[in-house]
């Protein structure tokens, strides 16, 4: 899985270094969602999965996975690697809908040149999550897996609305350095000791930068991590979160 390390002057200059206080990464929340249900694709024991659609920064394909039982839940929002789509993470997110969480997973641009498509695009998918009647919005979190773990690594600094954060295999790139000393929401780190694509000490630097003694869980594992991390996030978010 290819692994970006990039970040425009323009975002730097905003972001980072002392710059200005304008936030690069704003958006109109006015701006119609226009959500599209196209219907269930699967079900499973106490869960459906939805193929949805919304409007971002240009149309994005989603799942939203909804526990059957009634009620307000609260829901996260998984995040895929470069080169991904909104399959990658689907098998977390069925676990955690499973404890009662509504789950949505997007498929992000692959040819995003800087991060603010990947940004906006997530924060219009916690609009989507936040304005449905099956949701509780005070209780929203998040996951990402590698250039999915940077732009939450973003998100962590610059989206007050989140209340759990899962960063997976991520580097630690400046921009995301810089927006996750902002983090106020909990915070998982897990990485692998075995990556072949982030190197060691890019895991370490966005650990390090990270306020308030996070959470870090190591893994033998590669960059595509295993089973049991996968459960180990999905127990945390659910805690976190209920």
């Amino acid at each position: 899985m290819r692994s970006l390390c990039w970040c425009s002057a323009a975002l730097l200059l905003a972001a980072g270094c002392g710059g200005s206080r304008h936030d690069p990464f704003a958006y109109d929340r006015g701006r119609p969602l226009h959500v599209r249900d196209f219907g269930v694709a699967a079900t499973g024991p106490g869960v459906t999965v939805h193929v949805v659609t919304y409007a971002s920064v240009g149309p994005i394909n989603a799942f939203v996975i909804v526990p059957r039982a009634s009620g307000r839940h609260p829901a996260v929002l998984f995040l895929h690697g470069s080169g991904g789509n909104r399959e990658d993470l689907l098998l977390p997110a069925v676990q955690l809908a499973k404890h009662g969480v509504v789950t949505m997973t997007i498929s992000q641009p692959n040819d995003a040149l800087t991060f603010r498509p990947l940004v906006v695009n997530a924060r219009r998918a916690l609009d989507v999550l936040g304005s449905r009647k099956d949701v509780d919005a005070h209780r929203l979190g998040l996951v990402g897996f590698s250039l999915g773990a940077q732009t939450a690594a973003i998100l962590a600094g610059d989206e007050p609305r989140l209340r759990a954060i899962g960063i997976i295999a991520g580097r630690g790139g400046p921009v995301p350095r810089y927006w996750i000393r902002k983090a106020r929401a909990p915070l998982f780190f897990e990485a692998g000791t075995a990556d072949e694509v982030v190197p060691h000490a890019q895991l370490v630097a966005l650990i390090r930068a990270a306020p308030d003694h996070p959470l870090v869980r190591w893994y033998p594992t590669a960059h595509g991590m295993d089973l049991r991390s996968m459960s180990d996030m999905v127990a945390w978010q659910a805690a976190r979160l209920r």
